[in-house]
């Protein structure tokens, strides 16, 4: 079986949409582990790479449609369709992937998609019958699978999860601190000033706030910085993958408190379709606190491995932060345990498992209508 996996943008240094391109990336890495797979994206110059026994294959964008970063004008990328048995598209809404799907379908190419929300102001699949020709739009979490077209919905997969257990995962030689963990974009619709009212409500000055990301917004990280005032709360906006570690490792507990609506009233329907700082905190048996915004409560056992609070509320937040504050540490320990356990089922080995399942699926049912006709 060869698997192309097409996505507009990939998780490196010019990352502009966090999960959405760091998703494709570690899937079709992991997939490379057991079947032939190519990364299939879009930089400034033609490059052709290989980590481990991924391959990947970089085609040049002179430009890209109306400015959009997640919508590259490129026609040369569909040669590498050709050779595949498995065409795994990555967003619904852009012209590479409409592209992509019509062109493996002339092709006999079984097609699949998984989306990330947003989109592109320039697609065929508004005006052409493009959605129809995939096979199934494969989902990783159900309040996802609530924002595909309707031409989708009838023809979706469930595959929740995707984290590295073998990196994350506990390190019994550190011990926690007292600390409050934050990873993720420094962005409005994240939430964090709630976060920061939340700590200054615990009233703790002998916990550390910390609050791990690259900056994407200055207005937004020029406002956070005047609500903590003298309050211990550090940013870090440089952390390598040996520091996140550490800081998972060793926090009491980390808090992904995103939002639909943020602190200067823009909204965002989608601000967590995962949220795969839980799932990291978890696997490193770090309890967790997110807000009742997106998918993020699927991913977390409320009141075993952390907890699911009132989004757009510093004192839901101080709340559970407190609960888990005030634990014995026999109780504390039974929470590690449970988060341990919750990631077991969804470590990336078990998705690739899944997806090829029903890649394989998808060539049975093609076989049995091909043979009824």
């Amino acid at each position: 079986m060869k698997v192309v996996h097409i996505t507009p943008t990939y998780f490196d240094d010019s990352s502009v949409i966090g999960g959405g391109e760091r998703y494709p990336t570690e899937l079709s890495g992991w997939m490379a582990k057991s079947v032939d797979t190519t990364l299939v994206s879009f930089a400034s110059q033609r490059k052709s790479d290989r980590h481990g026994d991924l391959k990947i294959e970089v085609y040049p964008v002179k430009r890209f449609i109306h400015g959009n970063k997640v919508n590259p004008l490129s026609i040369r990328y569909l040669s590498a369709i050709r050779e595949a048995d498995i065409v795994h598209i990555h967003h619904v809404h852009t012209l590479v992937s409409d592209l992509a799907c019509l062109a493996a379908s002339w092709l006999g190419k079984r097609t699949f998609v998984t989306d990330y929300g947003g989109g592109a102001s320039l697609v065929l699949n508004q005006k052409l019958p493009v959605l129809n020709r995939y096979q199934k739009a494969i989902v990783y979490s159900k309040f996802g699978a609530g924002f595909l077209s309707p031409e989708l919905k009838d023809r979706t997969v469930l595959i929740k999860g995707g984290i590295d257990t073998t990196r994350f995962c506990p390190d019994a030689s550190l011990k926690r601190e007292k600390k409050i963990l934050y990873v993720g974009r420094i962005l409005p619709h994240k939430g964090i000033n709630y976060l920061i009212e939340g700590f200054r409500l615990l009233k703790r000055p002998d916990f550390t706030l910390r609050i791990i990301g690259r900056v994407y917004s200055e207005d937004f990280y020029n406002h956070l910085r005047e609500l903590v005032g003298d309050h211990a709360v550090e940013f870090v906006h440089d952390a390598n993958d040996h520091r996140l570690l550490y800081e998972y490792r060793t926090a009491l507990a980390t808090v992904l408190p995103s939002v639909y609506t943020t602190y200067d009233g823009s909204y965002t329907p989608v601000p967590e379709l995962m949220g795969f700082t839980l799932l990291e905190s978890q696997a490193c048996g770090t309890p967790v606190v997110c807000t009742d915004a997106g998918a993020m409560g699927e991913f977390v056992d409320h009141e075993r491995t952390g907890f699911i609070v009132e989004q757009n509320s510093g004192e839901a937040i101080a709340a559970a932060l407190r609960h888990l504050i005030n634990l014995p540490p026999t109780r504390y320990a039974e929470y590690e345990s449970r988060c341990r356990e919750l990631v077991k089922s969804l470590d990336w080995s078990t998705v690739v498992r899944e997806h090829l399942r029903v890649y394989e699926d998808a060539r049975s049912s093609a076989r049995h209508i091909s043979q009824a006709a």
